[in-house]
């Protein structure tokens, strides 16, 4: 009989459990939250089973989204003669059984014709041959079983795409079937191959273009310049060739926020849509040039009819899959939302990489040269150095993905004379003679300071004093208020008396820090080549550089702004 509407909702609500905890994730969530599923172990209903597969986690959800009638879906139904074989004597289940054991290539057919030659097991009506089977199979006695054992769960295949673009691009490299002129030696020809990268959501072709020789630098060219066009994405999806898992491509992803992930090993599968764009050059490119009779074309020539042919061609022909074109869908993606870097600091961060150990004096080996650390607090520890093979005069030091600055080439005959010089300028202090304490009179700073406070204390009484703090809370208020970052006892200047010295007291005020002999005399040569500068000039620009958060050690930029104003005014008038 077939399951009581009691034992289906039971299988129902053990089900639903699971289908409720994934049916509204995105994929990479879905398979976290999978894979924690599958940890477990479960008292599954009329199941001696206590584990779950993935291929039975996607079914359900596969079963929930296509029912028509929630009420109903993953409710299931079984055989109404499962468990129970009535046509089966307990002779013929023995027979079988032990016929079965004895001979694993022993059909079903095989065994239905024995059981009707024996007088004790042809009892009619005779047993048909799924019957046979099924009981076999019940009893794990299947040909498969005997020969082989129990299979582990096979893998579960599914296809993948990205929720929208910018989400995941993918890389893959073609096998050589194009021959260009060697670039070092037009003589001859040397092999080709394309390296494509597309995004996945919209399948527009971000950067491709023809190497010859195929390594982690070409790669991290081509994707460094399509992040500084298109912007970083998400996800960067590659193959596990020795030109897509080196450590200076992971490395220089992380630091923009892009997780590099390899596919799994013999999984051609899994890049498909990459493989389809790759024969799309080589059927409708590659076969186009050869047509063409561009057998000696140079490898530039061949990127440049690739790039007009993806542009004009691939990138805006609709689809089949999305039924758009890759433009039009790529393109669609919010501006605001794409996340970009500097093309300075990008370049930067894709050279190439390696770990090196700064010594305790502070250099590091780097190609064979020593380089100079200045931060000390660098000194010790396992950096990531970056540098350019074209000019190893100086490298780029990295340390838990943070940029410490340039480290220069050292040179240790250059910094020998150095220290000769330094040793023979340095010339021994003089010996002073110390008098005596009581041969000088006494040190009493302190104590006139204290009179003075007393003196100016007393020329208020109690109610005097609290006047005067109420008129000072009042005042440091509308100072607060109007946005004025200025001290509340600085004195008020006169717009006639704002000479050099208000000039100083003023910006050591308004950046709340003193000014070394330097600057003082950097804001005496702005005050004399375009002096007298308006006091209101001078806190508007200041006020506006310190909301835009600029570094008050920096008074050189504050001057040079507040010189440029004075000049804009001028020629304006």
């Amino acid at each position: 009989m077939r399951r009581t509407q009691d034992e289906r909702m039971k299988v129902k609500e053990f089900r639903m459990s699971f289908v409720n905890r994934i049916k509204d994730l995105n994929p990479k969530d879905r398979a976290k939250v999978i894979d924690e599923i599958l940890q477990g172990r479960y008292v599954i209903p009329f199941s001696n089973r206590e584990t779950l597969s993935k291929t039975t986690l996607y079914r359900w959800l596969r079963e929930f989204r296509e029912s028509a009638d929630a009420g109903t879906a993953l409710s299931g139904e079984i055989r109404k003669d499962r468990g129970s074989f009535p046509s089966l004597t307990e002779e013929q289940k023995a027979a079988l059984l032990r016929w079965r054991y004895d001979n694993a290539y022993r059909t079903a057919e095989d065994l239905r014709e024995e059981l009707l030659n024996h007088e004790n097991t042809c009892n009619p009506p005779p047993p048909s041959t799924s019957t046979i089977a099924r009981f076999l199979r019940s009893e794990g006695l299947s040909r498969d079983n005997i020969l082989f054992g129990i299979k582990p769960q096979a893998k579960i295949r599914l296809a993948f795409e990205a929720e929208y673009p910018q989400q995941i691009w993918m890389a893959d490299t073609k096998g050589p079937d194009v021959y260009v002129l060697d670039p070092k030696d037009p003589s001859r020809h040397v092999k080709a191959m394309p390296i494509c990268i597309e995004d996945d959501n919209s399948r527009y072709a971000v950067s491709v273009r023809y190497v010859v020789e195929e390594n982690e630098s070409a790669v991290m060219a081509l994707f460094c310049q399509a992040v500084l066009l298109y912007g970083i994405p998400e996800i960067f999806y590659v193959d596990r060739g020795p030109a897509y898992s080196g450590k200076s491509l992971k490395k220089a992803a992380s630091l923009i926020g892009c997780n590099v992930i390899l596919c799994a090993r013999r999984s051609p599968e899994s890049k498909g849509k990459q493989e389809k764009l790759l024969r799309t050059i080589h059927e409708r490119f590659e076969h186009e040039m050869k047509a063409a009779g561009k057998a000696n074309a140079t490898l530039e020539e061949y990127n440049q009819y690739l790039t007009a042919y993806i542009a004009r061609d691939y990138n805006r022909k609709v689809h089949n899959s999305t039924g758009q074109t890759p433009e039009e869908r790529f393109f669609a993606y919010p501006a605001k939302f794409r996340r970009f870097v500097t093309q300075d600091s990008l370049l930067m961060i894709f050279l190439p990489c390696r770990s090196a150990s700064v010594s305790k004096t502070g250099l590091v080996r780097v190609c064979n040269g020593k380089y100079l650390v200045q931060d000390a607090m660098l000194w010790g520890k396992k950096i990531q150095v970056r540098y350019d093979e074209q000019d190893l005069s100086r490298v780029y030091l990295w340390y838990e993905e943070k940029y410490y600055g340039e480290a220069h080439l050292f040179i240790e005959e250059n910094d020998f004379i150095q220290r000769e010089i330094l040793t023979e300028s340095v010339r021994q202090a003089p010996k002073v003679p110390i008098p005596m304490p009581d041969q000088v009179p006494v040190y009493s700073r302190l104590e006139r300071q204290l009179a003075r406070y007393r003196e100016e204390m007393e020329v208020f009484d109690v109610n005097g004093q609290l006047l005067h703090n109420r008129q000072k809370k009042h005042e440091v208020r509308s100072t607060i208020l109007s946005g004025r970052s200025v001290n509340i006892n600085e004195p008020k200047i006169q717009s006639g008396d704002f000479g050099i010295d208000a000039f100083l007291y003023l910006m050591m005020k308004l950046l709340r820090r003193k000014f070394t002999p330097s600057e003082r005399l950097t804001a005496h040569a702005l005050w004399k080549s375009v002096g007298p500068i308006d006091e209101d000039l001078v806190r508007k620009v200041t006020g506006r550089l310190l909301g835009e958060e600029h570094p008050t050690s920096d008074l050189k930029g504050y001057l040079e702004e507040i010189r440029q104003c004075i000049l804009t005014k001028n020629n304006t008038n």
